[in-house]
């Protein structure tokens, strides 16, 4: 959706909302926030956009802001030939934006049912997350800096959900998020591990107290508990938590979970490439999927997902140093050389990358530099020095600095199970010791999350006597109540006027009788249609108004659905009936 440029955290707020409430209906495909936003403001044919995110349906619209009034407008639209489906625009109080929001997901979501085929829609919310409508002001203005993530970006998302919560110290959302920015400060330094993660523990502690279906307050506490308490049966149970309340499952805890947990790295994969379906165009996924791919040992298919990322944004130093660390294993020094000092450039000399490129030097043979390097580095993390003494194949020093890594609580102490960089000294009974503190679980023991979803097996929402009663009832209420030619009628409607889930009407016809929602009310509509065309009393009247009186509400509409069932259009099928 578009925006104001002065409230584009609004709009990407509103949007972002809208995206995750149609994320939690099962079997629906949603592009992801990243990929979606990449066409924000641009003029693109539909159908380009709909190719290169792979989907067939596009959700489009604008979100103004006037002082305490918001003018939202959304229209789906078909991304195969640009016809539009369904369209609404809506003028609110700001004070109404929460239930406005599930709204709009909701009447989006039947849409999409009443033309593509049966889904089974979860009950939305419409629930208000705060009283305070600048508390939520703040939040989203956070969210809009967290989602950039750089150093300034995450320090000043850090005071935003902070001020957010000192205007309502019960806003759940206000917490968990503040939780998720101290685990990124952590990431840029700006606090210390054990600082950052223990403030992150209070935030997500706070968030789900409040409200237990926080999804990202436990998307949080998982990180925590692997990377920080190493308590894996804790993390698993609050991933599980946070899939049960709506995280998507193809997220980057669980690939990690699989790569240094279970050891697991076709899974790790295959959930990266999920993610990369899902959010195409975000440079993080496919970063993601080289770095399952890189930790596989599979480095053309790593060097490969790092050049996709960096296709995407050129200046992202993590792929540009990943990238030249897997052509260093590939042996191709000099193109992994020059991507490891083009990262070093971005990084004003800082960061990770001195630590790839160390390790490509000692790939290239450079022992006795590398040496003299690490004894004259002061190191940020004690893994660091660690994994380079590990790799020279030094097991006293590295597991001195491991050690110091493990008083520390360095996040990196996970990738001890599996890793094959710490190969070299595994077998060193001091390593063995550190292992055994960790406690780690036996590979292919833990369980593991699964998705929510539909299982394709799934049974029937009616049993027999009750399916052909509903018949019956569809039959009598469409057909000789002539409901179809009401042109308000929706799959709710009906399902109301027949006492009815919804959920289950639409399985009733799509799964019963074959057709979606529209698909068999345009059927009948097109057969008044036929009867009205045909009559000579009406032929004063246009074919259009016709179509209307037949319950049609779009000339486009009608004009497809006739083509597709007739395979010509209305005129020259009445030419061709006349003649």
């Amino acid at each position: 959706m578009s925006a104001d440029p002065d409230n584009e955290y609004f709009s990407d707020g509103i949007t972002e909302e809208i995206i995750n409430a149609l994320t939690r209906i099962p079997r629906l495909k949603v592009i992801a926030r990243t990929s979606s936003f990449a066409f924000k403001n641009q003029n693109i044919d539909i159908r380009t956009i709909g190719r290169k995110l792979g989907v067939s349906t596009i959700l489009e619209g604008s979100v103004r802001r006037a002082k305490n009034r918001v003018r939202i407008t959304a229209q789906l639209i078909n991304a195969g030939d640009g016809t539009h489906f369904w369209s609404k625009n809506y003028n609110r109080e700001l004070e109404d934006i929460f239930h406005l929001q599930d709204e709009i997901s909701e009447l989006i979501a039947d849409q999409i049912r009443e033309n593509f085929g049966h889904l089974e829609l979860p009950l939305f919310p419409h629930a208000i997350p705060t009283s305070s409508i600048e508390a939520y002001e703040l939040l989203m203005k956070g969210n809009y800096f967290l989602k950039r993530k750089d150093f300034d970006d995450i320090r000043r998302a850090l005071e935003l959900f902070k001020q957010s919560i000192q205007l309502d110290p019960q806003y759940s959302e206000a917490y968990s998020a503040l939780g998720e920015a101290y685990i990124h400060a952590a990431g840029f330094g700006m606090l210390t591990t054990r600082e950052a993660h223990e403030l992150a523990r209070q935030a997500a502690e706070k968030a789900v107290a409040l409200k237990e279906q926080n999804a990202q307050g436990h998307k949080v506490l998982a990180f925590i508990r692997l990377f920080y308490d190493w308590d894996w049966e804790q993390a698993l149970a609050e991933y599980e938590k946070a899939v049960a309340n709506g995280l998507p499952d193809q997220n980057e805890f669980i690939t990690y979970y699989y790569i240094f947990i279970e050891k697991d790295y076709d899974r790790a994969i295959r959930v990266a490439q999920k993610a990369v379906e899902t959010d195409p165009l975000h440079v993080i996924t496919h970063w993601q999927l080289g770095l399952a791919c890189y930790f596989a040992r599979r480095f053309e298919q790593a060097a490969d997902a790092f050049s996709v990322a960096l296709d995407i944004d050129p200046g992202f130093g993590e792929a540009l140093r990943f990238r030249g660390l897997v052509r260093g294993y590939l042996g191709r020094f000099e193109e992994a050389l020059k991507d490891i000092n083009q990262a070093l450039e971005l990084s004003g000399g800082q960061g990770l990358a001195n630590l790839d490129l160390l390790v490509v030097k000692l790939l290239m043979g450079q022992k006795e530099e590398v040496l003299a390097a690490v004894n004259q580095t002061a190191f940020v993390d004690s893994s660091d020095p660690a994994f380079l003494y590990a790799l020279m194949n030094r097991p006293d020093e590295a597991i001195f600095w491991l050690e110091k890594a493990y008083e520390e609580r360095s996040v990196m102490l996970v990738s001890l199970k599996n890793y094959w960089i710490w190969d070299n000294i595994r077998q060193a009974p001091r390593f063995q010791e550190i292992c055994a503190r960790m406690n780690f679980p036996a590979t292919g023991n833990s369980p593991v999350a699964a998705a929510p979803g539909v299982n394709p097996d799934q049974p029937a929402l009616l049993t027999g006597k009750e399916t052909a009663y509903y018949l019956g009832e569809l039959d009598r209420w469409v057909r000789t109540e002539e409901l179809f030619a009401d042109p308000a009628l929706s799959l709710r409607s009906l399902a109301e006027k027949m006492a009815l889930h919804p959920n289950k009407l639409s399985w009733l016809l799509n799964e019963q009788i074959g057709k979606n929602f529209n698909e068999y009310i345009n059927g009948f509509r097109l057969e008044a249609f036929k009867v009205k065309a045909l009559d000579p009393a009406n032929s004063h009247l246009t074919l259009l108004g016709l179509a209307y009186d037949s319950g049609f509400n779009s000339k486009t509409v009608f004009n497809a659905s006739f083509k597709k069932m007739e395979g010509m259009t209305p005129r020259a099928w009445v030419k061709m009936k006349k003649f």
